[in-house]
């Protein structure tokens, strides 16, 4: 266990590794029970109360008797747990109250990691495979569940191993043992690989570096099925003269800060293979490698060589390849460039010369080499765009406050690159719509307006795109104009009839509208056409508004529990499940409920809830009520 995790809690539940309880200082035994095991990291990572049917549903489905084997479970684990286990007739929960998971304070500095200790503390929590015994078989809802808490995980520690070869950059040695680490966990991760030949050239170790290199990349095409060279572990190049060496090395500190290509010069292809062919394709392949050089504007490898020239970014990495074709006295020349990752052809051009026409050749290939990395330059653009707009994507769709703060940032630095982006502009329209109606917003006046701002700017620019438009229609809904929300996506589903993402809007659009059946239509159909997709606990939350706004409580608040068990941190629900729990007379789940919304939101009132959420005045009104019956603040 980590060495802080003791003295902070007196139980201790940690997960990454084999499951272990640490009870007052003491380690607990578990129950041999798998299921068990799983009941027990399951309350510990979900950290809220669950209901007693989803529970039988996640592990006991298909049983004689799935109640009594929860409630035998329940008294195996209370065994271990002792007074933190709270089991009520209809729910079951771990109580917070001096209780630490390794597996949420590993979360935790990972969201705040600013320095190498945390990112060594937050590395040493690991003991192994997370969830590593608690395999139900038979059980698909769990299986799903663990397996998309492993795969979170997982994603987690590469994140912090690849931070601490970043953060260790500095100093080669400590940069190659963190790099080690790295592939030693994940061992076909190629850019831990890339790192550890560019740490052994660094540290002088060139040939140790040349043979790891070749090595891995056979390893990796073996295993693979990847071609060598697309690999990026390729052998760095042999160590320059000291005259060679003293260019390369201001070469480097000209392109040190700025991101630049990989261009890889292959050999030529010969129609006839003869002498005269091979002199000619000589003095091409020298005018390439010569102007790409003198311009800046990448890094040069022969074709047998690769490396990457700049930590922590991936470079789409090119290749320049082409033909001579020879006729008695003339020759052509074809070229093109490659975008290796994408498979597409940014440039291409060919010449038929005499072949005496040294002059001709030369000109040609120098106008050449500025097309090329015009059209890199361009394509490198275009690469890093899309990787920084699917980044601000996914930090809005986690719809968790602080994420919404870091899609911003990162929205705003490719505004200024790039003012005309549709997507962009959409995503920063549905940004500060989230900051109003989830009650993240500090001045909700401005940030309704910065999102009616960018949604019309981005409607003119992106009302072709099926994504774009259901992002714009999602900000112009959370902000009041249900109207404009509906032609919008109804022109996506138009061009995009199986998209869920518009079908889940299209469903909360719906709610607003109070017309639940059609809600429902729409919901379920998302559903069905992205069933894995993590975003589906909106659908699930949204369906459950949809039966509370029918009447049927019990169907609305298992659906919005189903939606939390997916994603706990959508704690904003809430709002809505409340006045189900309220309604259903359930008012222990109703004034839980209410504590974890004031956790989250300190301060928050009915007014401050029926200012943000944008229902009918009848559906309201039963929201409001709800909220006041369970305890939260007028």
């Amino acid at each position: 266990m980590h060495p802080d995790m003791n003295r902070l809690s007196n139980l201790t539940i940690g997960v990454l590794g084999q499951i272990v309880v640490v009870r007052n200082g003491e380690r607990c035994e578990l129950p041999a029970s798998r299921k068990v095991r799983g009941l027990l990291a399951y309350l510990a990572l979900t950290q809220r109360p669950c209901s007693r049917v989803d529970l039988c549903d996640l592990l006991w489905e298909g049983t004689a008797d799935p109640k009594s084997e929860l409630r035998w479970a329940l008294a195996k684990l209370r065994r271990v747990v002792g007074p933190w286990l709270d089991a009520s007739c209809g729910a079951v929960a771990l109580g917070p109250e001096s209780l630490s998971v390794d597996a949420l304070l590993l979360r935790d500095i990972a969201l705040n990691m600013h320095a190498e200790h945390s990112v060594a503390d937050a590395l040493a929590l690991y003991r192994g495979q997370p969830l590593a015994d608690v395999e139900v078989r038979g059980q698909p809802a769990f299986q799903a569940w663990a397996a998309a808490e492993r795969d979170a995980l997982a994603r987690i520690r590469t994140s912090l191993l690849k931070s601490a070869v970043d953060l260790a950059w500095e100093h080669p040695e400590e940069a190659l043992s963190a790099a080690r680490r790295l592939v030693a966990a994940e061992p076909w991760n190629d850019w831990g690989h890339a790192r550890v030949v560019q740490l052994l050239r660094r540290c002088g170790r060139v040939d140790e570096a040349v043979a790891y290199a070749t090595a891995t990349r056979n390893s990796l095409s073996q295993e693979l099925g990847i071609a060598e060279a697309q690999l990026v572990t390729n052998p760095p190049p042999p160590v320059p003269s000291p005259a060679v060496a003293i260019v390369v090395n201001d070469r480097k500190e000209l392109l040190r800060d700025k991101r630049i290509p990989t261009v890889r010069l292959e050999r030529l292809k010969l129609a006839p293979r003869c002498e005269d062919s091979a002199a000619l394709a000589l003095r091409v392949t020298a005018g390439l490698n010569t102007g790409l050089w003198d311009r800046n504007s990448c890094i040069v490898l022969d074709g047998d060589r690769a490396a990457h020239h700049q930590i922590g970014k991936a470079d789409p990495g090119f290749a320049v390849r082409g033909a001579i074709a020879r006729a008695s006295s003339s020759a052509q020349v074809s070229l093109r460039c490659v975008d290796v990752c994408g498979g597409s052809v940014v440039w291409s051009g060919q010449i038929e010369l005499e072949v005496s026409s040294t002059a001709d050749l030369q000109r040609w290939v120098e106008r050449a080499v500025e097309s090329m990395c015009i059209a890199m330059q361009s394509a490198d653009d275009t690469h890093e765009l899309q990787v920084s707009l699917a980044t601000a994507g996914a930090l809005a769709a986690s719809l968790e406050p602080r994420a919404n703060e870091l899609a911003l940032s990162l929205l705003d630095e490719i505004l200024k690159k790039h003012s005309d982006e549709p997507k962009a502009l959409a995503q920063a329209a549905w940004c500060y719509a989230q900051r109003v109606v989830y009650n993240w917003s500090r001045n909700s006046h401005a940030d309704r307006a910065e999102a009616r701002y960018y949604a019309e700017l981005a409607t003119c620019l992106g009302i072709n795109s099926p994504n774009c438009l259901t992002t714009i229609a999602t900000a112009r809904m959370l902000v009041g104009d249900p109207n404009g929300a509906e032609v919008l996506l109804k022109r996506s589903l138009q061009l995009d009839k199986h998209a869920p993402e518009a079908r889940v809007r299209s469903g909360w659009l719906a709610n607003f509208a109070e017309d639940p059946r059609e809600a429902s239509r729409h919901f379920r159909a998302a559903i069905n056409l992205a069933p894995l997709d993590p975003a589906s606990f909106n659908a699930l939350a949204g369906l459950g508004v949809a039966h509370f706004i029918e009447g049927d409580y019990a169907q609305a608040t298992r659906r919005m529990e189903q939606a939390l068990a997916l994603n706990p941190k959508a704690v904003w629900i809430y709002r809505n499940l409340i006045p189900a729990y309220a309604a259903a007379r359930d008012v222990k789940k109703a004034e839980a409920g209410v504590r974890v919304l004031l956790d989250a939101y300190p301060g928050l009132t009915v007014t401050g809830v029926t200012d943000a959420i944008i229902f009918s005045s009848p559906v309201m009104a039963k929201i409001a009520e709800g909220l006041r019956q369970a305890g939260l603040p007028r």
